[in-house]
């Protein structure tokens, strides 16, 4: 007996939640689009500009996490009273080996940062438009 009204809630819920998700995307303007072969693709219209200030706006943010990141390591450098700690202190060698995973981490994160701001900057060097005239060839 409840395995039916929980079929029916769920079949409920299932066909509620598909009309909103369509509800959802119908203020979108799309734009057709035909291929070479002849297809028809409908795609959303993107605000240029308020991509390219997104971009700029993340770009800006990873520079700022990759200036931090460069103070995190300089702190997380292992250095002579590291050593002096690690020699002396019960449990040094522990202290050592966690510092040094930080400071790997924090050059791993450096390292993926930084490839993150390349792939932005020429995101942004895509996306400008270009004044110069543009001559395109096609290849047979």
């Amino acid at each position: 007996m409840t395995r039916t009204p929980n079929k029916l809630f769920m079949s409920l819920a299932i066909f509620c939640t598909a009309f909103m998700l369509q509800t959802a995307h119908a203020e979108q303007t799309l734009i057709l689009v035909t291929t070479p072969d002849q297809f028809t693709i409908q795609l959303p219209d993107v605000d240029r500009e308020a991509l390219i200030e997104q971009v700029k706006e993340l770009r800006s943010q990873l520079i700022q996490r990759k200036q931090a990141l460069i103070q995190i390591i300089a702190d997380k450098k292992l250095d002579s009273s590291d050593a002096f700690i690690t020699t002396i202190m019960p449990g040094g060698l522990i202290y050592a080996g966690y510092k040094k995973v930080r400071y790997e981490q924090a050059k791993n994160e450096l390292a993926s940062v930084n490839t993150d701001i390349e792939e932005f900057s020429d995101d942004l060097l895509a996306m400008q438009y270009e004044s110069a005239p543009v001559a395109i060839a096609r290849l047979h």
